[in-house]
């Protein structure tokens, strides 16, 4: 795998939990109508929570992983995405908290956030540090400059009046389909590191 390559599949699995509907997007549509800056302080927060998590998956990458227990981490990464690309269809409950705290706090508490780097963020990471910094460095800008795009576009749209009904229906969908093929990309991964 290049550089190049591990960017991408860093943009397209980073934007397949982004564009997800959840309690960050009703956070950036309801305090964006009165901040159109909003979006930025919620990201802010949801990288003061993720950067370190990175850090330390990287670190943990950057050691010698046996093959059968990379593989097994990229299958269960992929039947996680897999999961959360059938439960985006589903609606969920979505709690209201204003500013950075709210980018910390819905981070943190939310048990998917938790799981997805625990699995396929793990994953990501090790495959950053097949790339040395450079890799660190481009899974942290990369991810973060896609939460920092989306949030900062959905408050500023939100300042000026927009409804989000058909964006969220079209996020969804492109969230559920980037779901399903790097679901399906990381578990075919997996079995072949096994087999070969």
């Amino acid at each position: 795998m290049d550089l190049l390559w591990f960017i991408v599949i860093v943009i397209s699995v980073s934007l397949s939990g982004v564009l997800m509907p959840g309690p960050l997007f009703a956070n950036a549509i309801y305090e964006g109508r009165k901040n159109k800056f909003a979006g930025l302080m919620i990201s802010a927060g949801h990288a003061i929570v993720e950067v370190p998590i990175i850090v330390a998956l990287f670190c943990v990458g950057s050691f010698e992983i046996p093959l059968y227990v990379r593989a097994g981490i990229s299958i269960v990464g992929g039947i996680f995405l897999l999961y959360l690309a059938f439960s985006s269809l589903k609606e969920k409950e979505r709690k209201l908290v204003k500013g950075i705290a709210a980018g910390m706090l819905l981070s943190s508490l939310n048990p998917y956030f938790i799981l997805w780097w625990l699995t396929i963020g793990l994953s990501l990471a090790i495959k950053a540090s097949y790339f040395g910094l450079i890799g660190l460095f481009a899974l942290i800008i990369f991810h973060e400059s896609c939460d920092f795009s989306w949030y900062g576009l959905i408050t500023f749209l939100s300042n000026k009046g927009a409804k989000f009904n058909k964006v969220e229906k079209i996020s969804i969908t492109v969230s559920f389909l980037l779901l399903l093929i790097f679901g399906i990309y990381f578990i075919y991964g997996g079995i072949k590191m096994v087999c070969g």
